[in-house]
């Protein structure tokens, strides 16, 4: 029920009478049968029952169900998608354009007729980087890590070259120099066999000169520069800071080759063509080929290695395709041996290269000849420096910017 004002109960009776019960003043509240009522009640007919619907006629049968095609054999699955890498900063800038060669980094080697690759090389193993006649220069490879700044801290094992040992033979009376510069391992650099004994080389002091051989060391910024000139070649070895390395304050060294003669002129002596050889002396070829050859890109090593979940990756390329042989056949046995397997020191005859022989990537440059050595350069250089923005001034007196095609 519900009470108004004037509270109206509906009684429905087994739905054969209504009634209406109003009641009396005063009353307003009903509980139940046991309630006393005296209000008026008034019998209503009761509502007409609902007429049954007239029945449906029989719906004709549904035609059968044409048979379901069977059913195609599922699809293999997709092999599934590599998930995307994090951000990757971009690649470090391109050194300047080499016409010819050189060495960078950790280490990145610029071949004399404008080509590149990656050198590993093994940790504590010493490679011949220029051989040729009465001149040797050997690199010790050391395993450095250094961290990227994107991804951030990301951690390279890569290796550098952090000793340089030079055996020079005067042209005049045949004296045999030996020159190591280990930054990492002061007093240095020492010089071997000048009158006095093992001698010392300070910065921005004269020369030490012993006929055709000049030997110096320049302050340049927070770099030293050992500079080495011969009869023949002009050799550089710039000494700085590996950027972000994991090891405080190590030293990295990044060499330059530059010839001051034609490296294929024939002996004044003998007649006889003695090309030079070396992980780097090699491209001084004179055929005016660039050959790249393996690189080591960090986001492919990256995915291989470890599917972008470690922090770490560890470096691989051996210049494969841009060099003769394989890097085992540049090792020395001693840091001031001149055995290799393409050994130039003393030999009386020895060919240039077969280029054609090599499975890297080959451009001929436009405008090459003989005369290109005259502007001519090859090293090696850090790439950490370039991620760091730092080394560009190094980069850049080491290898000038050539015109396109020189």
């Amino acid at each position: 029920c519900e009470l108004h004002k004037e509270p109206i109960l509906h009684v429905l009776p087994m739905g054969e009478h209504a009634c209406r019960i109003k009641p009396a003043p005063g009353q307003s509240v009903f509980r139940g049968e046991t309630m006393a009522f005296n209000g008026e009640v008034t019998h209503l007919p009761a509502p007409p029952l609902p007429r049954p619907p007239p029945p449906s006629p029989p719906s004709p049968p549904s035609p059968p169900a044409p048979p379901s095609p069977p059913m195609p054999p599922p699809e293999p699955p997709h092999p599934p998608h590599p998930p995307a890498p994090p951000p990757f900063s971009p690649s470090p800038p391109s050194p300047p354009p080499l016409t010819p060669g050189g060495l960078t980094g950790d280490p990145h080697l610029h071949f004399a007729d404008g080509g590149e690759a990656d050198f590993r090389g093994e940790d504590g193993s010493a490679y011949a980087m220029l051989h040729h006649t009465g001149l040797a220069v050997n690199a010790l490879f050391e395993a450095c890590a250094f961290f990227l700044t994107s991804p951030e801290n990301l951690k390279v094992r890569g290796t550098f070259v952090t000793d340089v040992f030079i055996r020079a033979i005067t042209d005049i009376t045949g004296r045999t120099v030996r020159v190591e510069f280990s930054p990492n391992a002061p007093p240095t650099p020492l010089v071997h066999g000048l009158e006095g004994g093992i001698r010392r080389v300070l910065p921005d002091e004269a020369p030490l000169v012993a006929e055709d051989l000049s030997i110096a060391v320049r302050k340049e910024g927070n770099t030293e520069v050992l500079h080495v000139r011969t009869s023949r070649w002009a050799v550089e070895a710039t000494a700085r800071f590996i950027v972000r390395s994991a090891t405080t304050f190590k030293k990295q060294l990044d060499l330059s080759f530059k010839p001051l003669r034609d490296p294929l002129a024939p002996n004044p002596k003998t007649g006889e063509v003695v090309a030079p050889h070396g992980l780097i002396g090699q491209s001084f070829d004179g055929d005016g080929i660039a050959v790249d050859g393996k690189k080591d890109q960090y986001r492919e090593l990256w995915w291989r290695q470890t599917s972008f979940k470690a922090n770490e990756i560890t470096t691989e390329a051996q210049a494969e395709g841009a060099i003769e042989g394989s890097g085992d056949d540049y090792k020395v046995a001693d840091l001031f041996s001149t055995d290799f397997k393409y050994s130039r020191f003393a030999a009386r005859k020895a060919p240039t290269r077969n280029v054609s022989a090599l499975s890297g990537v080959k451009r001929v440059l436009a405008n090459a000849g003989r005369a290109a050595w005259k502007s001519s350069r090859a090293g090696a250089f850090a790439d950490n420096s370039w991620e760091a923005g730092r080394g560009v001034a190094a980069q850049a007196r080491a290898f000038p910017r050539s015109r396109p095609g020189s």
